[in-house]
């Protein structure tokens, strides 16, 4: 039973950028195909946290804010 996971070498780095532009989020079986150069996963998991450090959370605005608690809703 496959896992859904593989590896491919290639014989240049030209031609594993070339895959990896031509079949990244392709459509296989009705799921996005994920290609993307090996790593180690400190290596990952370094890039992974460097991205995630650099995007800022969004902050509510008053519409977006669920209701306090402690005032009653009024039913029409």
């Amino acid at each position: 039973v496959s896992k859904g996971s593989g590896f491919v070498a290639f014989s240049t780095r030209e031609e594993a950028s070339h895959a990896l532009t031509e079949m990244n989020g392709k459509m296989i079986s009705g799921k996005p195909l994920y290609v993307a150069f090996a790593q180690r996963k400190e290596e990952r998991k370094a890039m992974l946290q460097a991205q995630f450090s650099q995007m800022r959370p969004v902050p509510m605005t008053p519409s977006m804010a669920p209701p306090p608690s402690n005032v009653p809703s009024y039913a029409r």
